[in-house]
């Protein structure tokens, strides 16, 4: 794999590659498998200091990482077509053995190289497949202004109440923790094109730079400063390389 960091942000999913900063502890609306090929990775978070070769953690959890070896980190969001969180997550962090990131990692070197191509997303993996696809789209064209519930309602053809309970029913999530998500994804785009971090603040639905960087530490706990030097690659597949899904995930204790 190549030295220089690398980040590929896809349709509700995104893979880095590299080096981690120092950073602060932070929650973000993704669920996340971070593994290394070297050593160990400190999870740090309310169940003290989990040190494995690798660990699943499910979206919302604060958490913080330490680790002084190059990285895999899959943000996974919990509103992907077919993933249901509460049917095949663990609601806490879970440990990884060699043998799982072992294969994970055999898995997205695979699809680094160009051997494993991106399967297309099937049509019977959501019941709400449709549903899910008008709000989204709804959402990517109203990132960029203030986005109020009541019309994310209409979009989909229910009322404010319903679909916010929905929306969380579904996902995990809260609403507008999910509009924050999408602004940073955004973000993250807009910055891989070229713009500067006020432009892609205003493009993403942002107040300002600043609003956008104290977003960015909250989530990520590192500044948006640190995607520097990273190799940006923005695609519009809806699959991931890899998932948690299959493997048998330890809590600690």
């Amino acid at each position: 794999m190549a030295n220089r960091p690398l980040l590929t942000v896809g349709r509700g999913w995104a893979v880095y590659v590299g080096p981690v900063e120092p950073g602060r502890l932070h929650r973000h609306q993704a669920a996340q498998l971070t593994w290394t090929t070297q050593g160990v990775v400190s999870l740090e978070g309310a169940w003290g200091v989990l040190e494995t070769p690798g660990h699943f953690l499910p979206a919302g959890v604060p958490h913080q990482l330490v680790t002084t070896h190059p990285v895999r980190i899959v943000f996974l969001d919990p509103t992907m077509p077919g993933r249901s969180p509460s049917a095949w997550l663990p609601p806490t962090a879970a440990a990884l053995t060699a043998v799982q990131t072992d294969l994970l990692e055999h898995g997205l070197d695979r699809w680094l190289r160009g051997e494993a191509a991106m399967a297309a997303p099937s049509a019977d993996e959501r019941t709400d497949d449709l549903r899910w696809t008008a709000v989204l789209r709804w959402l990517e064209q109203a990132l960029d202004r203030p986005v109020r519930v009541h019309e994310a309602a209409d979009a989909v053809g229910l009322s404010a109440s319903r679909f916010m309970h929905w929306f969380s029913e579904a996902s995990g999530l809260s609403f507008r923790a999910y509009v924050r998500w999408l602004r940073l994804q955004h973000a993250v785009r807009t910055l891989a094109g070229g713009s500067s971090l006020t432009e892609a603040a205003h493009l993403a639905g942002f107040a300002d730079s600043a609003h956008l960087t104290r977003t960015f530490v909250a989530t990520f706990g590192v500044r948006p400063a640190s995607l520097r030097g990273t190799h940006i690659v923005c695609v519009d597949h809806a699959k991931p390389p890899v998932t948690a899904h299959g493997l048998p995930l330890v809590e600690p204790v």
